[in-house]
């Protein structure tokens, strides 16, 4: 089963979550295949990295699976592990060449932008994970 990792990647102004989507083929959060020995979180973490040139607090206590069938592999299956990583002021997320560009926006302008009911619903989860103060502020 192929395995990617990644995050719902966002930052808080004023009280308000901006959430960071990656556009490849369709709006989506960072992520990308686990390398060689490497965890769920080093993943994440790397591939926040080479999408959007942040750094990010990974917060593991927001695990979110996302199983499809691959249109890769006949009949394969896919898994995606989403964590939720904040990032900082000092940091400002750019597209790199992976991907086709990136936009920041608030909950309902965001969710309307992933194509994905299984997306649209980690989005809600980690909306109302951080409105509840679940998220290491």
């Amino acid at each position: 089963m192929e395995k990617s990792c990644g995050a719902v990647l966002y930052k808080t102004v004023d009280g308000v979550p901006y959430y960071v989507l990656v556009l490849g083929s369709v709006f989506g959060f960072p992520k990308g295949h686990v390398e060689g020995n490497e965890t769920e979180e080093e993943t994440a973490a790397r591939e926040i990295r080479e999408e959007t040139g942040v750094e990010a607090e990974l917060d593991t206590g927001f695990r979110r699976v996302v199983e499809y069938r691959s249109p890769r592999r006949r009949g394969g299956r896919k898994t995606v592990v989403f964590f939720l990583a904040r990032y900082g002021d000092e940091s400002s997320p750019r597209a790199c060449s992976e991907i086709n560009g990136l936009v920041i926006r608030p909950y309902e302008q965001a969710k309307l932008l992933l194509r994905h009911e299984a997306l649209r619903q980690v989005l809600s989860d980690a909306d109302e994970y951080i409105r509840n103060g679940a998220a290491a502020n």
